[in-house]
This record gives C-alpha cells, sequence and structure tokens, in this order.
C-alpha cells in the first residue's frame, strides 16, 4: 500500500470512500423504495395529486430508487474524498506549524 506524505507525518482520522458511498447509496435505495412502497399502500399526497404526479408503480420506484443508490453513491465518495483531502492539508498545516514554534 502506498504511503502519502499526509500519513507518515500526521496520523488522522480519514473515511474510506467507498464505505461511505456504499452506506450512503443504500440508504437511499432503501428510503425511495419505502415511500414508493407506502404512497402505493396509503395513496398519494393532496399535493402530488395538485401536481398531476402520476402513481408510482413497483417498476417505477425501483427504477427511482436505483437511481438514488448511484446518485447517493457518488455524493458519498466525493464527500469522503474531499474529507481526506481537507483533514490531511489541515492536519499537515497545523503539525507544521506546532514542529516550528518548538523549534524557536
Amino acid at each position: 500500500m502506498l504511503k502519502t506524505k499526509c500519513d507518515v507525518d500526521v496520523n488522522i482520522q480519514k473515511l474510506c470512500p467507498l464505505s461511505l458511498g456504499s452506506a450512503i447509496g443504500v440508504t437511499s435505495f432503501i428510503a425511495v423504495l419505502i415511500w414508493t412502497l407506502w404512497v402505493m399502500h396509503y395513496g398519494m399526497s393532496p399535493m402530488m395529486l395538485e401536481m398531476h404526479i402520476p402513481m408510482p408503480t413497483l417498476s417505477d420506484g425501483f427504477v427511482h430508487a436505483l437511481f438514488a443508490l448511484l446518485k447517493g453513491f457518488v455524493f458519498g465518495f466525493f464527500v469522503a474524498l474531499f474529507y481526506d483531502l481537507f483533514a490531511c492539508c489541515f492536519a499537515c498545516c497545523f503539525a507544521h506549524r506546532k514542529s516550528h514554534k518548538k523549534r524557536k
């Protein structure tokens, strides 16, 4: 495994992009699927009826749930990447400032 400058110099907590992306994606998938089943069983809200939104079917709900899975994965993946990037940069900056102050 490759060690970056951040891994060697500073001890910071990192997020795994795949894990966070999978967690958010699966959660979104389940939420959309449950919402679809809820609307199919209990009916549509008055706001949905006013806006002429069609009644979702199980296949439509599954397609929307798959899109939610994909969007949630991509969102979580990039959030974790940017978090790791900023955590590394700020941790390295503060570590170098502390070591610089100790030398004086």
